[in-house]
Parts: structure tokens; C-alpha cells; sequence
């Protein structure tokens, strides 16, 4: 459990140290589809206000939809990360949740991006928020609010797509 806490709180403080995707050219970026949403522009200490929102979830036991119950499921969770770090409103439902934001290719992942899941018969209906180094912080059923490799047989044979809701501060080219 602490080297968990310890790797979360170490990858928030150097995501500013790590290098941004160069952005491809030509074409046009497929328009989000839900309403314009604010633009966060993500610092370091944003990175690290984030982190320390997402480890006070760790362990969290899994709840359903019901208002009632003190847990969390996985939409509930990113909801409630996002509600806490910015005071952003995003939908309630995986489904809704995923038409949000821009498209993240799988290899270009940064910290705070969505990444969405098949694990049922629906096309997207799972949610977690990737933190850095192929893993990702989500609501598991079995098990609470947890921390996963993307590499994982079970998530790798079911990931979806992803979806980035944060901005980062262009580099200056000095």
C-alpha cells in the first residue's frame, strides 16, 4: 500500500520533467461531443494537488449508483476526482464520460487523461484516470478504488480508447 502512495506522489512531482508528444500536423482534431468544457492548463503543482486527491481515494470501497452508499463506482470516482480538482461537472455515466473531452492515443497517455474500458457488453463500460507509467487509478468491483497496469492481460484485451480533459502548458522554445 505505501509503495503505491509513494509511486502516485513520485510521478505527480516529475510529470513536469516528463516530455510532451509533439502534436501532429495537417488534418483536422475531431471536435469533442458534449459541450465545450473550460481549458485547465496542468502545472506541476496542479500534477501534484491532483495526486493527492486521487490517493485519498485508494481504497475506497466499490458502491453502485445508489446515493446512499458510501463507495464508489468508476464514474462516480472520476467524477468526484475532477469535481474536487477543478470543480468541473462531468457526466455521471462511462458512456457520457467518453464523449468528452479530445482523443489520447494509447501511446501518448499523459498523467489525468481518461481511459476507458469494455468489460461488458456495452462499448465502453469502464473508467479509470491514468497516472503515469502504464498504470491507471479506477473503482474495481471486487477490490475499491485501486491502481492497475494497463499491461495487465484482463485490462490490455479490454481497453477501449482514451480521452484527455486537461491541457498542458505549451514547452517555450528557447
Amino acid at each position: 500500500m505505501w509503495i503505491k502512495l509513494l509511486t502516485i506522489a513520485l510521478m505527480t512531482i516529475t510529470i513536469g520533467c516528463q516530455p510532451h508528444p509533439r502534436f501532429r500536423t495537417g488534418g483536422e482534431e475531431r471536435p469533442a461531443l458534449d459541450k465545450p468544457r473550460q481549458a485547465v492548463r496542468l502545472t506541476t503543482n496542479d500534477s501534484l494537488r491532483l495526486g493527492v486527491i486521487m490517493q485519498s481515494f485508494l481504497g475506497k470501497p466499490y458502491a453502485g449508483q445508489s446515493l446512499f452508499e458510501t463507495g464508489v463506482d468508476c464514474s462516480h470516482f472520476v467524477l468526484k476526482v475532477f469535481k474536487k480538482f477543478d470543480g468541473r461537472d462531468l457526466p455521471r455515466t462511462v458512456a457520457r464520460q467518453y464523449r468528452i473531452g479530445t482523443p489520447a492515443h494509447r501511446r501518448q497517455l499523459l498523467y489525468g487523461d481518461l481511459v476507458f474500458f469494455r468489460t461488458d457488453s456495452r462499448p465502453v463500460s469502464h473508467v479509470g484516470i491514468y497516472i503515469g507509467y502504464g498504470e491507471f487509478i479506477h473503482a474495481s468491483t471486487s477490490r475499491g478504488v485501486i491502481i492497475s497496469k494497463l499491461k495487465e492481460k484482463y485490462w490490455s484485451q479490454r481497453y477501449v480508447d482514451a480521452r484527455r480533459i486537461l491541457e498542458y502548458p505549451a514547452r517555450d522554445s528557447k
